[in-house]
């Protein structure tokens, strides 16, 4: 099952089977998940769990370099307050 920009959904977000091995998989990513890594074509958090898959390795370090870029700023939002 693909969602926009070629990115693979896995079924816990894609509303159908849950994937089992996140234990906070009805929750939206938070802060400590942060940075992101690409592995292949898989989008891993720092504890090492997949998030997401993208259609190929290219596209899986782009989408990680988006989703840390935006908590980075995110961040400096916070601090700037």
């Amino acid at each position: 099952m693909f969602g926009s920009d070629g990115v693979q959904l896995f079924p816990s977000i894609a509303g159908t089977r849950e994937c089992r091995d996140r234990s906070d998989r009805h929750l939206p990513l938070r802060s400590e998940h942060f940075p992101v890594q690409a592995r292949g074509r898989e989008i891993v958090t720092q504890q090492g769990v997949i998030i997401a898959a993208a259609t190929d390795p290219a596209m899986g370090a782009e989408i990680a370099r988006r989703l840390n870029k935006s908590d980075w700023g995110d961040q400096e939002d916070q601090w700037a307050l």
